[in-house]
């Protein structure tokens, strides 16, 4: 891709982008998104744009964007999105790969102003055409029977675009956890070691995690036979992973390498990470976009909306309050990967001590599992074994 050896890379995953067609006349398409997974759909346009511009100020060698590009595989969607990152590619690489949601999914309609109405999705030969321009024009190779591909980054580095998902060429279940098929496996391996004869680090992007990044939520998230996937990486020594799917900003190990989940670009902070690349070393940071809309008040008000129902077995008004409080910023923190530094403020808050007495398993599970953070999931730095 370039000769210079030192590289800077943006990464951001599940843009879930919405064309605005598709729900602009459904007067509780917006209503209903308080009610979902916290994801600013209805304002995916402006935090796309904002996202762009920011690009275009960083001026990176590379943004690789790892899936779930559409909200549920639409193709004006995909196209719209492909339009708004064509601005990118005179300066910048882009390369993307796609998610769950984005190929043959069978859930791609429009909500109209009584009722949902049919929109065409696509399948991957539609995906690859659609963005043709992000990355796969520039693929050193590309598997034949999946969309995964290779791009040389430049004398030091290989990056692996590897497709996880459910379409046509994999014959899987559309919402069933990712995976490699064996031919997508052979031609990984084949990858592999072809980059360790050029003496090169291979690096890999993929949609679903190499690593559990949570004991309770995890199923459907990382990827079958992960472990066998991460001995393989482990023994072609591959730093670290770019992942996202779980929504949640969050970095785990495996056999020592790091599996970097990033957030939704569309969730509370709207952040994207910024890697800093050289033969030596890697520094990861994250950065937040800013728009008209409070992302920490939309997400802390979807979150109340969540665990609500499940409180009113609380009988007490105030404890209820005070527990759904801390369950609420909780989660915030770790979606947004900075729980370490609240952990103290959340295990004083009166809900955390009201919680222990009630009758609420998975919530109290679900709390322990966030505090178990006790390190910055927004930065991590790398020194290379030579």
């Amino acid at each position: 891709m370039c000769n210079q050896s030192e590289l800077k890379i943006i990464v951001a995953s599940d843009l879930h982008y919405f064309l605005k067609d598709y729900y602009q006349d459904c007067e509780w398409f917006e209503e209903s998104m308080l009610y979902g997974d916290g994801k600013m759909v209805t304002y995916g346009d402006e935090i796309i744009d904002a996202f762009i511009k920011a690009i275009q100020q960083e001026q990176p060698d590379l943004v690789v964007l790892t899936g779930d590009l559409s909200f549920n595989g639409e193709k004006g969607s995909h196209q719209a999105l492909a339009a708004k990152l064509e601005q990118l590619t005179d300066d910048t690489v882009v390369a993307v790969i796609p998610g769950n949601h984005d190929v043959d999914n069978i859930y791609a309609k429009g909500y109209g102003k009584d009722d949902y109405f049919d929109v065409e999705n696509v399948n991957a030969k539609a995906f690859q055409d659609i963005y043709q321009n992000c990355g796969y024009q520039i693929a050193s190779f590309q598997h034949e029977n999946s969309l995964s591909y290779r791009i040389d980054l430049n004398n030091d580095y290989s990056l692996l675009m590897m497709d996880s998902n459910a379409h046509e060429q994999t014959k899987m279940t559309l919402g069933s956890g990712g995976f490699f098929t064996d031919s997508t496996m052979q031609w990984l391996k084949e990858q592999l070691e072809d980059i360790q004869k050029d003496k090169k680090t291979p690096l890999v992007a993929m949609h679903h995690n190499l690593a559990i990044h949570n004991d309770i939520l995890n199923s459907g998230y990382t990827i079958d036979n992960h472990e066998e996937i991460a001995q393989l990486f482990a023994k072609y020594n591959v730093p670290f992973v770019l992942s996202g799917h779980i929504h949640c900003q969050n970095i785990k190990s495996i056999d020592g390498i790091y599996d970097i989940a990033s957030s939704s670009l569309l969730d509370a902070p709207l952040q994207y990470g910024v890697i800093d690349l050289d033969a030596n070393s890697m520094n990861y940071h994250t950065q937040s976009l800013k728009i008209s809309k409070d992302a920490n008040v939309y997400f802390d008000t979807v979150s109340a909306h969540k665990f609500a129902e499940d409180l009113q077995k609380v009988s007490d008004s105030s404890k209820r309050e005070a527990i759904q409080d801390v369950m609420v910023k909780a989660n915030r923190y770790y979606f947004t990967g900075c729980m370490n530094q609240y952990q103290k403020e959340l295990q004083e808050h009166p809900g955390y001590q009201y919680l222990q007495s009630e009758d609420l398993s998975f919530y109290q599970d679900y709390l322990e599992t966030m505090l178990q953070e006790t390190t910055s999931s927004q930065e991590l730095s790398i020194t290379f074994k030579k």
